[in-house]
């Protein structure tokens, strides 16, 4: 079975009140929307707090849920990307505050040198990334951490599939401009 077509019977079982089903659905996608939530907050703690509302708003609205556009995934992942928004609006902070957290792959002193200057490399690439715009770093994360395509990126972003083609290239282009930067 497709996994469009097993998706699509595990929803209809779940609008039916199948709990069950819902539960598989979350297996299925828990992992990537917390890594996808985490990269944007910071906090583990945080990231858990939001994606269980995700996956609690998604139960509630999961009977208006149709097969139009990008799938479940994207609709899912719009539910998380505006969940994050709010959760940073609430908080009364921006984005670029949640790098600064310690909870994000930082190598501890048993690492050999090798490992520590890959590690040093992912914070820069990380804080190169939070200096595109808002919607920049959308595009790439869920582009490079979710595989989505251009078609689902665009749902989740309520945005063409030009746009999104046009927001990765101007990502890629500036974030090569500030990793270039960081060189000196």
């Amino acid at each position: 079975m497709s996994e469009k077509r097993e998706l699509s019977k595990l929803i209809k079982q779940v609008q039916k009140g199948d709990l069950d089903a819902f539960g598989k659905l979350y297996d299925r996608f828990y992992d990537p929307v917390y890594a996808y939530v985490l990269r944007q907050v910071g906090s583990p703690a945080d990231a858990e707090d939001i994606t269980a509302g995700v996956f609690l708003e998604a139960l509630e609205k999961i009977g208006g849920f149709s097969w139009r556009g990008a799938g479940f995934g994207a609709w899912l992942f719009s539910i998380a990307r505006h969940d994050v928004l709010d959760h940073f609006r609430r908080q009364g902070k921006n984005r670029e505050a949640a790098i600064t957290n310690n909870h994000m792959d930082i190598p501890s002193q048993e690492y050999v040198e090798a490992t520590a200057e890959a590690a040093w490399d992912r914070q820069a690439l990380r804080n190169a990334i939070w200096k595109l715009s808002d919607d920049q770093q959308h595009v790439l994360l869920l582009k490079l951490m979710v595989n989505f395509s251009n078609r689902q990126i665009a749902a989740v972003l309520s945005k063409g599939e030009g746009a999104v083609k046009a927001l990765q290239h101007r990502a890629l282009t500036n974030l090569r401009k500030i990793m270039e930067g960081n060189d000196d």
